[in-house]
C-alpha cells in the first residue's frame, strides 16, 4: 500500500498536528533537505504520494511541484493533479478575485441536483485575518453556501428569458453546522426543492445545500433567493437608499437641534451661576 500524506496550507498549520498532514512550509523545508542518501528522507518521515488539502495557493503547488521534480532521483514521491475540477468563475459566483472563489463549477447530478467542489485558496478574504482549531471556519462554509446557489443559478436555472443583466435578492438562508469540516477533500450539494419563473424573466428558487465530507454531511443549508432584471430592481433600490438618506438626514437635524438647545440652556445658567 503506496503512504500517501497530505499538504495543506499554512493557514490550517492546526490540522499539520495530525500525522500525515504536512503544511506547505514544513513539506518545502523536508524537500530542501532531502540529501544524496537516505539518511533524511526516514527522518523526515516523507510519504510516497502526496494529495491536496485545502488552503492551496497556486504558488504554492508550482513551488512544492518544483522542489519535488529537483529530488534526488532516489527519493520517490508522487504528486495528485489539480484541480481535480474546474474553478468556478467572477460570472459564476460574482467575485472579482480568483482567490475568493470557493467552488469549482457545478455539475448537473440529475434534474434537480447539482455538485461542487469546495476549493480554498490561502488568499481567500476569510482566512486573512486568523484560523482557530483544525477544522474549516463557519464563515467560509456560509459563503460557499452562498457561492454554490449563484453559480448553480448562472449554470443551469438561467434560459432564455432571463434578463441580460441579474440580481439576486436572498429572502432567507438558514444553516445548520452538524460537524467540523477539516481542511480535504469536501464537496457541496445543491438540490432544487420550488423553482418559479415569471414571465418578466424573474426566477424564485427555494432549494436544500449540503456541505459534504466523505458520507457525512457536515452542514445544511436552506435557501430561498429571486433573481430580478437588474435594472428594474436597480431602480426601486435608488428609492429606498433615498428615502433612508432623507430619514436619517431628518432625524440627525432634530437632533442636532434638540443638542444645541441643551447646550445653550447649559451655558446660560452657567452665566447666571457665576454672576
Amino acid at each position: 500500500m503506496v503512504n500517501c500524506g497530505i499538504v495543506v496550507g499554512d493557514c490550517f498549520s492546526g490540522f499539520s498536528s495530525v500525522e500525515g498532514v504536512f503544511t506547505v512550509s514544513e513539506l518545502a523545508k523536508h524537500l530542501r533537505q532531502l540529501g544524496g542518501t537516505d539518511r533524511f528522507r526516514s527522518k523526515s518521515a516523507l510519504p510516497e504520494h502526496l494529495v491536496w488539502g485545502q488552503g492551496i495557493s497556486e504558488n504554492d503547488r508550482a513551488y512544492i511541484a518544483q522542489l519535488i521534480d529537483h529530488a534526488p532521483s532516489h527519493i520517490a514521491l508522487s504528486l495528485a493533479d489539480w484541480p481535480p475540477t474546474v474553478s468556478a468563475t467572477r460570472g459564476h459566483v460574482h467575485k472579482h478575485a480568483p482567490q475568493n472563489v470557493l467552488i469549482s463549477v457545478p455539475k448537473r447530478i440529475d434534474e434537480n441536483c447539482f455538485l461542487a467542489d469546495l476549493q480554498i485558496d490561502a488568499r481567500n478574504e476569510l482566512l486573512l485575518d486568523h484560523v482557530t482549531g483544525l477544522h474549516v471556519q463557519g464563515m467560509v462554509l456560509t459563503e460557499a453556501i452562498r457561492q454554490m446557489f449563484l453559480a448553480v443559478s448562472e449554470e443551469h436555472l438561467f434560459d432564455e428569458n432571463t434578463p441580460a443583466e441579474t440580481y439576486f435578492a436572498i429572502k432567507s438562508m438558514t444553516v445548520d453546522y452538524k460537524s467540523f469540516v477539516f481542511p480535504v477533500g469536501a464537496s457541496l450539494l445543491f438540490k432544487t426543492e420550488q423553482l418559479k419563473r415569471s414571465d418578466d424573466g424573474r426566477l424564485s428558487v427555494t432549494a436544500s445545500i449540503g456541505v459534504w465530507q466523505g458520507e457525512v454531511e457536515c452542514a445544511t443549508s436552506k435557501v430561498s433567493f429571486s433573481v430580478f432584471d437588474a435594472h428594474r430592481l436597480k431602480t426601486r433600490e435608488i428609492e429606498l437608499a433615498d428615502d433612508c438618506v432623507r430619514k436619517f438626514l431628518r432625524v440627525h437635524h432634530v437632533s442636532s437641534t434638540v443638542t444645541h438647545k441643551v447646550h445653550s440652556h447649559s451655558h446660560s445658567h452657567s452665566e447666571r451661576v457665576t454672576a
